[in-house]
């Protein structure tokens, strides 16, 4: 049975609209599971490289985001955790299109959570992989 998550679609998109420091990605979010969230990046003009091409730091800030929120989607919004580890593989350009990035916990152990994320297009074609490590402060 799949568990319910703790923090929902709303609750995490309230977060993400207040925060300041996530605020300029402009991130909204699609789905929310029990340690699985998507967020879609809008396509706009601030944030592609010449050519068209989505920024790298634009699909790891994802990648970090969407493990943060998949933390609190299965332990609350008051659970907080810090990034300690996050490693980008990069596999092809994300050329004029939204970008949508899944994250997806792992493993989840006392202090330290271990995940992924893959940053995509609508239909699932994959821009990069990225591995995250979110540790819970001390």
């Amino acid at each position: 049975m799949i568990a319910k998550p703790k923090a929902g679609k709303a609750a995490l998109q309230r977060l993400l609209d207040a925060e300041e420091f996530i605020r300029p990605w402009r991130f909204k979010i699609v789905s929310v599971g029990d340690g699985t969230v998507t967020v879609m990046i809008p396509l706009r003009k601030a944030l592609l490289r010449p050519g068209g091409i989505v920024n790298g730091p634009a699909l790891m800030a994802a990648a970090d985001v969407v493990l943060w929120l998949a933390i609190k989607a299965r332990h609350g919004i008051a659970y907080d955790a810090l990034t300690s580890d996050l490693n980008t593989a990069f596999l092809r350009p994300a050329k004029n299109v939204p970008v949508y990035c899944t994250g997806r916990i792992l493993r989840a152990g006392r202090r330290r959570f271990y995940g992924v994320a893959e940053c995509h297009d609508k239909d699932g074609h994959l821009f990069s992989h990225h591995t995250v490590t979110y540790v819970q402060p001390a």
